[in-house]
């Protein structure tokens, strides 16, 4: 089952920080702090999916310091940061922005406006993180076999890339394809990858479902297709098997939040 995403409030405001709280602890797993040095305390033992930084903050660690904290440290760096301040003109904002934040909000607060942007951000992190796995599946590794090794990986991942549109329904089809016997396909792909031929190709072929999904605007028969899955059945246990959900209740996440 997916865990629920981890947001952090850095928000001196006692009463902004707890209706903050309110809103997102229904969706989200959310951790408060008062000040730049509770933050810093919290991240020991907390890993946000993104953070809501207040810029006016007391001394010693006003936002702007806290911000670039957060941007040139390795734990945090890739963490979605929205900002909050008082006034939507504030050049606060803008060197905010600067600094590497991803977007603001003005007080008051919105809950809706909150809840997208934060749906928003997390999901093209994690959509980011995905496609990043599936490059580093796809991408040839260095290997002591040299470029014949490669070359095999290369044709490989190539094939597999195309699968639904060439119809390579089975490994034997694709052993054919790259002419080497089955058992040389899995032996090789085995010692590479980890995992069997059909066991790499399903999990491609998920990761590419996972991310169609989320956009909200396709069936769970088109999906299927799209990704390479002949059985809309065999699709969705795979999925359910995978992610914890069925595709549609999966996409249903995404969709009017």
């Amino acid at each position: 089952m997916n865990e629920r995403k981890k947001v952090l409030i850095v928000e001196d405001t006692k009463m902004l920080r707890m209706s903050l709280e309110v809103i997102l602890q229904e969706n989200y797993e959310v951790a408060g702090a008062a000040d730049g040095n509770e933050a810093l305390e919290i991240l020991r033992s907390f890993t946000p999916d993104i953070i809501l930084l207040d810029l006016m903050l007391p001394y010693p660690l006003d936002g702007f310091s806290l911000l670039r904290l957060f941007k040139s440290s390795p734990t945090t760096n890739r963490v979605p940061v929205i900002i909050i301040s008082g006034m939507s003109g504030d050049d606060k904002i803008i060197q905010g922005l600067e600094l590497g934040a991803n977007d603001f909000m003005v007080k008051p607060i919105k809950s809706k406006e909150l809840l997208l942007k934060i749906r928003n951000l997390t999901g093209i992190v994690q959509i980011n993180e995905e496609n990043a796995k599936q490059k580093r599946l796809l991408s040839t590794r260095g290997s002591s076999n040299g470029n014949s090794k490669d070359f095999f990986e290369d044709s490989f991942e190539a094939i597999v890339e195309k699968l639904n549109e060439d119809e390579l329904n089975t490994i034997p089809a694709i052993a054919k394809k790259m002419s080497v016997s089955v058992s040389t396909l899995e032996r090789m792909i085995k010692a590479k990858y980890k995992m069997t031929p059909k066991q790499y190709i399903t999990e491609i072929k998920l990761m590419k479902a996972e991310v169609l999904l989320r956009q909200g605007n396709t069936s769970v028969k088109q999906v299927s297709f799209q990704s390479g899955f002949n059985s809309v059945a065999y699709f969705c246990h795979c999925f359910k098997k995978k992610y914890g959900k069925p595709p549609k209740a999966y996409s249903a996440n995404f969709v009017g939040k």
